[in-house]
């Protein structure tokens, strides 16, 4: 199905003349010609659709009916925003803009080639349109990489390839798409349940002026949403599979089987890192809107509010380890602070009082779901659960490096500081012994140092430990019995919620300077702050 109902016609071109893309690889960088050994190593569907076809597109919708054309392809679009929860076209930060998300989905008739999870646009709108560059990121299946592609000024240019972050400098990767996507692939900060800020499903938050209606947004009623539009649900999914094989692919080029079955894996502290600190930060918050955001979408919460169980534990990671504790729970959890032992509205709006909390540039007091901050993201939790699964590191492993500071799921330096036990390769006889020869030379590593930290103590014992799996759910059953007496106790409840509202601002803090996130905070409203 197509935007316009007059037919594109598409010719695949033979080989690519450079000057019709240019190359720029930061944003300082003028365009230039691209190079021809780029040029001739760049193998992704965007590439050889779009960029290679005749006409070559230069318009939104003359790209999106180059994809679909052949009719066995099609779009979905799905959109965020600080400011999703007001449906006013105009507000006190300005004009009501929000980006616009589109993957596809099916296989371009013409070609042949597959589009599911393969191509992504990202484009900003107004009320009324899509207006601005384009920006593109599609996955490259021969090189195993991430390409990134901005139409600017009627040009499109090349501006990286995922495959730069082993060779550029720090310069050139925070000038460039890859400060943003600082693992290389594709990010959606909002990722977990409930996608504060996209819409989403009708128990989290639907924008209804998005769907087509005499009372919504004249965008609502083109062929960019209107059927087409879905949830933050749906590109979850997408996402999600999307870093599975991203990792796969980074794993592979790290393992080196021999003929005899002997293996060796390289550069295995950058492998590996997602384990024992964030390399990408994702936000999350609670289930459930309160109301504060003051958009009058939402009514004023009526229920406890719950404090997400990411910001406790990292319990993404420990959930692919099955760990009893949180066995048998649904995808959405609320382990820590279920039912009455949540916040009360009142109680909340106390903390963000007390600390002079507010949304800047908005009248609202707080986002559109409450508790808002950052948590483990979803490429550190592939990252570990498919070095899992290919044998690298087994459960007994990631248990013993999740046990150590267990009660500081992001920022803890303790736990950082066992990276540099882990060697720059490791070989052993045969997969199936990896994760115990990796252990072995990391134990080695340890009873070698000198003059150990309580956490390197600690780690050491529990690589020892016959069973760490049952140790770390031992520690998180404690911690998790000791919050609730906390919060269960009338004459705590208060000093430990300021408390844990305490770590809350500095875990935004640090997101919103972290070189791994600061370029994620675009706009103003993002992340509620005290007031200066």
């Amino acid at each position: 199905m197509k935007l316009k109902l007059t037919a594109l016609i598409i010719a695949i071109a033979a080989p690519l003349q450079a000057q019709q893309l240019l190359h720029q690889p930061t944003d300082a960088s003028p365009p230039t010609t691209i190079p021809a050994p780029l040029l001739n190593e760049i193998d992704d569907p965007f590439f050889k659709i779009a960029i290679q076809s005749a006409p070559q597109p230069r318009s939104l919708t003359a790209v999106i009916n180059t994809l679909l054309e052949g009719g066995r392809s099609d779009f979905q679009s799905f959109v965020v925003g600080e400011q999703i929860g007001r449906s006013a076209l105009s507000t006190e930060c300005g004009p009501s803009n929000r980006r616009m998300v589109i993957s596809f989905n099916g296989t371009h008739a013409p070609s042949g080639i597959v589009l599911d999870n393969n191509v992504f646009f990202s484009v900003f709108m107004t009320p009324n349109n899509p207006v601005g560059d384009i920006e593109v990121v599609a996955w490259d299946a021969t090189h195993g990489t991430y390409n990134y592609y901005k139409l600017e000024g009627g040009t499109w240019r090349f501006r990286n390839s995922s495959s730069e972050l082993d060779t550029a400098s720090s310069s050139h990767l925070s000038q460039g798409c890859l400060s943003c996507h600082v693992n290389g692939g594709p990010v959606m900060k909002e990722f977990t349940f409930p996608w504060n800020h996209w819409h989403s499903l009708p128990n989290t938050f639907e924008a209804l002026y998005l769907f087509p209606g005499v009372q919504s947004w004249p965008i609502a009623n083109t062929n960019f949403l209107g059927n087409r539009l879905n949830g933050a649900q749906i590109l979850e999914v997408s996402i999600q599979s999307s870093l599975q094989r991203f990792a796969d692919a980074d794993i592979r080029d790290h393992i080196d089987t021999a003929s005899d079955g002997s293996v060796r894996v390289s550069d295995l502290p950058n492998l590996i890192d997602s384990l024992f600190q964030p390399t990408e930060l994702n936000l999350g918050s609670s289930n459930k809107t309160s109301g504060l955001d003051e958009g009058g979408l939402t009514d004023r919460a009526t229920g406890a509010l719950n404090i997400p169980d990411s910001f406790f534990v990292n319990i993404f990671q420990m959930r692919d380890i099955d760990l009893p504790v949180f066995g048998g729970l649904g995808l959405v959890t609320n382990v820590f602070t279920p039912g009455n032992l949540g916040l009360s509205l009142e109680e909340y709006e106390e903390l963000l009082s007390d600390n002079s909390i507010g949304t800047e540039c908005m009248p609202g007091r707080d986002t559109l779901f409450p508790w808002f901050g950052p948590e483990p993201s979803e490429f550190d939790r592939r990252m570990v659960e498919r070095l899992n699964r290919r044998g690298v590191v087994d459960d007994a492993f990631i248990a013993a490096v999740l046990a150590v500071d267990v009660e500081t799921p992001l920022f803890s330096q303790e736990r950082a500081s066992l990276l540099r036990h882990v060697p720059q390769e490791v070989r052993s006889p045969s997969l199936s012994q990896l994760p115990d020869t990796l252990r072995a030379v990391v134990i080695v590593s340890l009873e070698a140092e000198a003059n150990r930290s309580a956490a390197e103590d600690d780690f050491l014992t529990l690589l020892k430990n016959p069973d760490p799996v049952t140790e770390l759910d031992t520690r998180v059953r404690g911690f998790l019995a000791r919050t609730q007496e906390q919060l269960a106790d009338p004459a705590a409840r208060q000093t430990h919620l300021q408390q844990l509202f305490s770590r809350l601002l500095e875990n935004r803090e640090v997101f919103q300077t972290n070189p791994i996130s600061a370029p994620l905070n675009e706009f103003t409203g993002l992340i509620p702050k005290p007031a200066n």
